[in-house]
């Protein structure tokens, strides 16, 4: 056998590989001895047949044997040999094999970089006030009204994004009025639909109205307007505001407490104080974490395999398109947001990969490991929060391919533990 191996950009290589007639012939021959074994033709018994009639029968099949085991015995040693850690799946040119001749073909695949971490220990951190503030108490407690707000009819006001309004709407092309329609409740948000057609700006548009108020609109009927021989066609929306609603939270007293079932304003109030403790603290774990990884992306130049970067950003959009169109966002809004969606997907992913990368190499340098019984004490940990037994916690994990990004993120937590305490950090 012989190979070259070729950079063909970041982290991306191709194999050329020749095999020789020798090697294809000696595999040729094992695997005709082993179709001879077996074969059965008519008039004969089982291991019987002539040669001849055995290669007639099954030449195609054992040709095609020899070039799969050929061709994956060769891969598989060059990646040992050379210690290249594939990434993804790796692309074969075309493999054609004749008897008498070498077999060449390439393979085109990516591998993991290899790189450096400088320093890992010692990294000068800062960190932020756990202390809690009487504004992080009052968003707090907002929140927790925000949360119980009721949709309230405004009687003497203007409407404000995020409204529910009651309107009269009347839609004229050229003049002529082609739908009517009374008492729909319209969400003030931009992109709402209105008779199946989008309003981009509708927030600006009735933003300021009051009830009884007509609003004009220039628009364009879409594509699903119920009358279709006007639809594409420009229109004016008239919108008569009839009631406005609004979702007001309820006043911080001592019977909302009740309804919480606190026994009082100071009880709620105690409450919350240890809850906004603990997320901060959270907070000012997860900013040094941060902090650390800033550091050590900052200072590392690792190249990424862009193909299996492109594919993870793509799959990442998608996700986030699926999440927009569960969520109503119109089509043509998505679309439009696509390339901005894309880039903000490739930035993340390039850094959770550039991270972890570097997580692993310092887990290998540390020789830091996960047990299985660490493994085991997790999944009854999650088994207790969803309520269920470690046994069928264990099953859904593997049956959802997560137990190896299990014990991927403990591994990268016990690495973030050790840097955070070998780090210098000032308060």
């Amino acid at each position: 056998m012989n190979v070259t191996i070729e950079e063909a950009g970041p982290c991306k290589k191709v194999l050329k590989f020749e095999i020789s007639k020798e090697t294809i012939e000696s595999e040729f021959e094992k695997k005709t001895v082993e179709v001879c074994d077996t074969a059965e033709l008519p008039g004969f018994r089982k291991g019987r047949a002539p040669r001849k009639l055995v290669e007639k029968r099954f030449g195609p099949h054992i040709k095609d044997e020899v070039k799969q085991s050929v061709v994956s015995d060769c891969y598989q040693k060059t990646l040992e040999e050379h210690k290249l850690n594939p990434v993804g799946n790796p692309k074969f040119g075309e493999i054609a094999l004749e008897m008498g001749k070498p077999l060449t073909f390439d393979v085109t695949l990516e591998v993991w970089p290899s790189f450096e971490v400088s320093q890992y220990k010692g990294l000068p951190l800062k960190k932020k006030s756990a202390e809690v503030t009487e504004d992080d108490m009052r968003k707090a407690l907002t929140d927790i009204a925000s949360r119980k707000a009721q949709l309230t009819v405004v009687k003497d006001g203007n409407v404000q994004r995020g409204d529910q309004i009651i309107c009269d709407c009347i839609i004229e092309v050229d003049g002529n009025v082609v739908l009517e329609d009374e008492d729909i409740e319209v969400l003030v948000t931009n992109g709402v639909e209105v008779a199946h057609t989008t309003i981009p700006d509708f927030v600006t548009k009735l933003e300021g109205t009051r009830s009884c108020e007509t609003r004009n609109i220039d628009v364009k009927l879409s594509q699903h307007f119920a009358n279709e021989e006007y639809r594409g066609k420009e229109a004016k929306l008239k919108l008569v505001v009839k009631e406005i609603k609004r979702l007001l939270p309820p006043e911080m007293n001592e019977d909302f407490a009740k309804t919480l079932s606190f026994h009082s304003l100071d009880d709620l109030k105690s409450h919350m104080q240890k809850r906004v403790e603990t997320d901060k603290k959270r907070w000012v774990e997860d900013d040094l974490k941060n902090q650390i990884l800033d550091i050590l992306l900052d200072q590392t130049k690792v190249e990424l395999p862009q193909d299996f970067l492109s594919y993870h950003t793509d799959q990442r959009v998608y996700k986030h398109q699926l999440d927009l169109l569960n969520r109503g966002v119109p089509l043509e809004e998505i679309q439009k947001q696509t390339e901005m969606i894309k880039s903000a997907s490739a930035e993340s992913v390039m850094r959770e990969l550039k991270a972890s990368l570097i997580m692993n190499y310092i887990a290998e340098k540390e020789k830091i490991l996960v047990t299985e019984n660490e493994v085991e004490q997790r999944i009854a940990s999650i088994a207790r929060a969803y309520n269920t037994d470690t046994m069928r916690a264990r099953k859904q994990l593997e049956r959802q391919g997560n137990l190896s990004y299990l014990r991927s993120d403990m591994r990268e937590g016990k690495v973030m533990n050790l840097l955070i305490k070998e780090a210098k950090i000032a308060e």
